[in-house]
């Protein structure tokens, strides 16, 4: 009697709920396919790709004229020179009667049955299983029909969809003002219009809670020693701030943005968005590398803090402005695009330039009972290890206290936006820097497009000078 064959893929361990869809490979934690689906096998320089039949999601599409929906393939590292003899092995392995009926490939334990096999980190596997069509010509997420070809396509970044249109879009193309000169306005590409433009605040006006503050200036030099960038983008002195008329969303959203970190870089980025209250504020803790924080409105207690910088949370380890003080493209990053996710459970998570989940928070919000988490996974663990490198488990205890507005590390509570630059008037810790894009999405857009997003903006907004 024949044994069905597996291939059973680990990249990371799951973060929030089921993933069935990931477009550029990146969004799926484990993954299981029967080896008899393989289409065909391939190789390039330090890497195979397996490609499956019938292992989709959907089982029917209805498409325009030259799109396709690409099968799902996962490829996996492996060591430059044995491409071919690993391709082997799993053709024999597939194709056998006899023996494991499981041939495991582990990102996370670095293990693998085939020596050939290079699974170091995360960026060593990608699995992608496509929902969305790609014109076979491109090789691009398709655009649509014809007649609605450009509809969802916004200053060069391609939502996918209607439902996925952000409602507030600032970007290169409508900001208004001469280099190094105060904005005049900052028109809103999104669903809200015109309703939603920006204005600045500039030295001796008054801002919504009576205060006065520096002018954000136009700078239309796309160059990493100047602005990071490679569009036209708004630059904040630590004290300005752009004033959002009032948007307020209750439950799941998406926001996204493209800061610029130019020349010889700096420590943290500091409070990019808030309310009047200071009570929203986000996304960078100012004097710390690598720490995400957020809070919302209604509450008073502090905000939650995640470090992206080490095992602790997040499919990969991610640090944050880059530590290098280089000044040469190719040397550090000058460039950084976040999408900020929050779910209908009021987890949420932040999407570094690669698409990568670097920093998972498990939602924690009125109505918990308990909380999680992170502890080191083993106390034998030897000193000489750094923290980065050190790795961690996740536990649920009870949380007996009542949860109030002055709770720290919540999740829930209202998104109100208010100022763009800083949050309240604690200027002290606002953001200094220079920003080519802020968005909002009304909606959760999900992991894949979420990955997407972030990975297009940065393509869209890195410096090549």
């Amino acid at each position: 009697m024949s044994v069905r064959k597996y291939f059973l893929f680990r990249r990371f361990d799951p973060i929030g709920p089921v993933k069935r869809i990931s477009e550029n490979g990146k969004d799926i934690p484990i993954i299981g396919i029967p080896a008899d689906k393989i289409s065909f096998i391939s190789a390039g320089k330090g890497e195979i790709n397996i490609t499956f039949n019938d292992a989709g999601v959907y089982e029917d599409s209805q498409m325009f004229v030259g799109d396709s929906i690409e099968k799902t393939n996962i490829t996996i590292a492996c060591i430059e020179g044995e491409e071919m003899s690993m391709m082997e092995k799993i053709m024999l392995f597939s194709s056998s009667d006899t023996g494991k009926a499981i041939m495991k490939f582990d990102v996370l334990d670095g293990n693998s049955p085939l020596k050939e096999a290079r699974l170091v980190n995360v960026s060593d596997m990608a699995t992608k299983i496509k929902s969305q069509p790609t014109e076979r010509v491109s090789q691009k997420i398709s655009t649509g029909d014809p007649a609605s070809r450009f509809r969802n396509i916004i200053a060069d970044i391609n939502f996918g969809s209607r439902d996925n249109k952000p409602f507030l879009d600032y970007n290169h193309e409508l900001l208004g003002g001469s280099d190094e000169s105060s904005i005049t306005i900052w028109r809103n590409s999104g669903t809200g219009l015109s309703t939603y433009n920006l204005a600045n605040l500039s030295n001796g006006d008054t801002g919504s809670d009576g205060t006065t503050g520096t002018h954000v200036t136009v700078e239309t030099d796309t160059t990493a020693a100047t602005t990071g960038l490679s569009k036209t983008c708004a630059q904040f002195a630590i004290d300005s701030y752009l004033n959002i008329p009032d948007v307020r969303i209750e439950n799941d959203y998406t926001i996204y943005f493209a800061i610029g970190d130019p020349s010889g870089g700096t420590g943290s980025f500091g409070v990019l968005f808030g309310d009047d209250a200071g009570e929203t504020l986000g996304f960078s803790k100012d004097g710390f590398n690598g720490v995400f924080t957020m809070r919302h409105e209604g509450l008073e207690g502090n905000p939650f803090e995640m470090r992206t910088n080490t095992n602790e949370s997040g499919s990969v380890r991610y640090e944050f402005p880059d530590t290098s003080r280089s000044t040469d493209i190719g040397a550090r990053q000058f460039c950084y695009t976040f999408v900020i996710r929050r779910d209908k459970d009021f987890n949420i998570y932040l999407h570094n330039h690669e698409g990568e989940i670097v920093a998972f928070v498990p939602a924690f919000t009125e109505r918990s009972t308990s909380k999680t988490i992170t502890k080191l996974k083993s106390e034998k663990t030897p000193s000489s290890v750094r923290i980065v490198d050190k790795k961690y488990d996740k536990e649920k205890i009870p949380f007996r206290s009542k949860v109030t507005t002055g709770t720290a590390g919540r999740t829930d509570g209202n998104l109100l936006l208010q100022r763009l630059g800083t949050s309240g008037t604690n200027n002290e810790t606002s953001f200094a820097g220079t920003l080519a894009r802020f968005g909002v999405i009304k909606r959760d857009i999900g992991d894949g497009n979420a990955s997407q997003l972030a990975q297009d903006l940065y393509e869209l907004y890195k410096p090549t000078t």
